[in-house]
């Protein structure tokens, strides 16, 4: 068992938390624009707070709408606390150049809030022009509801320090050298403090100095991964409390987020544990399979390397994801902040917030006698923590089954038109993404959504890989990395198959 720290308690307890006083938050952002009258993204930097300017990570492998390079880089700045985020890049013929993407965390809502702000050279619209919240270009990637992608430790790829624990590669040594070079005249990047520090080691890897006084250097991906984490559990616990069976489902629940206390059917009714054993180890092949495939696709971001040595594998949350979607009817395929939202990857660094402190804190609220169990573990068939769970949980769950359905329809599990399942001649349900995407300016205009006109085109173009349908096709399988579509979601083999079997079957009916 994790133990339950009392810095997990206090920040669980507190999860609707008031914003700090003086904090700058994406109201302090906008009354600063319409103050200062900012007209560009070099006014905007300019007037930012140090702190936003002084912690900052680099992406020179950019896999959102901002494009980046080595030597202009995508910056993403998250201060101290990295509840508002902006972000920026620095040549012209970028995509994004005229654009800040910000990203904040709503600590009273415990939710993440998506915004762009665009700069404007026509003198007949506003120099500065915001969305609304989570616009459809933003949640195209970040989902609904909405939460940040910056993948989880060991590595960020693409991202300058994608190793954790490890100094630069040659490749990010040349390239940073190359970005350093401009940075202090460069007319965005200038803004940046401390830049310089970036290719410092001691940035990365603490020094036999720093162990030797009991130092520890995080370097600036893992600290915007801790934070980003730590919020995400509290976004994910606010959507789970929202359900009215969340109450009913506590004990197991928290039982599930990594407490050790036996299988999940064991928290249910003795009636329904052989049905909810046979069900759990269907669902528990999916997900296995997802996580193979994210690793996959991560190693191959990596080039080739293996993203998990010397750590342990992804995070296990199977039980606990089942018992979302099973009892609560909540999906649970956005819950990474990995690239792949379709995997299940929730590892994190070590002092993170975890799903099991906050509910642990949830339910000790309303069950006296919680804190005394957990103090008292043996670890053992009797442990009396495990027991008073599945006490707990095996009454409240009978409870609910009295006025509610046993299962719940599993949110993520395959259906009539799930992919693999559609009939015969129908469009798999994922080429919507792509339709989503190709149909405005966030991706290149492609007509997915009208098959007649598509397969007309399939057949011509010079690209890459060949003719349009070459490109697709290259563009389905784990080879293409980052570049491997549809954006955001790890497809499996059969995915991959039932996707090209739809393009290709386009093809033969010219």
């Amino acid at each position: 068992m994790r133990l339950l720290s009392m810095m997990g308690l206090c920040l669980a307890l507190g999860l609707a938390e008031p914003a700090p006083a003086g904090e700058f938050g994406f109201d302090s952002l906008s009354q600063v624009i319409a103050a200062q009258h900012v007209g560009s993204v070099e006014d905007l930097l300019a007037v930012l707070p140090e702190d936003l300017r002084t912690h900052y990570s680099l992406v020179f492998s950019s896999r959102s709408l901002q494009d980046a390079s080595f030597e202009h880089p995508r910056a993403v700045l998250f201060g101290s606390n990295a509840q508002l985020i902006l972000t920026f890049n620095g040549d012209a013929s970028q995509h994004g150049f005229e654009a800040v993407e910000t990203m904040e965390f709503d600590a009273r809502a415990n939710r993440f809030i998506f915004r762009e702000i665009t700069f404007s050279r026509d003198k007949t619209q506003p120099a500065a022009q915001i969305s609304g919240p989570n616009p459809a270009r933003c949640a195209a990637c970040h989902d609904h509801p909405a939460r940040p992608i910056w993948d989880v430790p060991p590595a960020w790829p693409g991202v300058y320090g994608e190793r954790y624990g490890a100094g630069l590669s040659t490749m990010e040594l040349r390239g940073l050298r190359q970005f350093l070079a401009i940075q202090a005249t460069h007319p965005r990047y200038r803004y940046l403090l401390g830049a310089a520090a970036l290719a410092d080691r001691d940035t990365y890897v603490s020094s036999a100095r720093a162990a030797y006084n009991g130092v520890s250097v995080e370097p600036p991906n893992a600290r915007l991964s801790a934070q980003l984490a730590t919020f995400n559990v509290r976004s994910i616990l606010a959507e789970l409390a929202s359900q009215p069976g969340f109450a009913s489902h506590l004990n197991v629940l928290l039982a599930s987020a990594g407490s050790s206390c036996g299988a999940v059917a064991e928290f249910y009714p003795p009636s329904l544990q052989p049905a909810i054993a046979a069900d759990y180890k269907s669902y528990s092949r999916a997900t296995a399979a997802a996580d193979r495939n994210q690793s996959s696709a991560k190693t191959l971001r990596l080039g080739g390397r293996n993203p998990y040595s010397g750590w342990a594998p992804p995070a296990e949350f199977t039980e606990l994801r089942y018992v979302a979607e099973r009892a609560l009817n909540v999906s649970t395929r956005h819950w990474t902040l990995a690239f792949e939202r379709g995997s299940y990857d929730m590892s994190a660094p070590a002092g993170t917030l975890t799903l099991e402190q906050a509910l642990f804190a949830w339910l000790a609220r309303t069950d006296p006698e919680l804190r005394t169990a957990a103090a008292y573990r043996t670890f053992n068939a009797d442990d009396a923590y495990c027991q008073h769970l599945k006490r707990a949980s095996r009454l409240s769950i009978g409870t609910w089954l009295e006025t509610h359905p046993a299962f719940a329809r599993a949110p993520d599990a395959p259906n009539d038109t799930a992919p693999g399942h559609h009939p015969p001649g129908s469009t798999p349900t994922l080429v919507q993404q792509c339709t989503a995407c190709h149909s405005s300016d966030i991706a290149p205009a492609l007509p997915f959504g009208d098959p007649a006109t598509l397969t007309q085109r399939l057949l011509d173009g010079n690209y890459p890989h060949g003719r349009l349908l070459d490109e697709i096709l290259f563009r389905l399988t784990p080879e293409a990395g980052a570049a491997r579509m549809p954006r955001g979601v790890a497809i499996d083999a059969a995915e991959q198959r039932e996707l090209e079997e739809y393009f290709m079957g386009l093809v033969q009916t010219r």
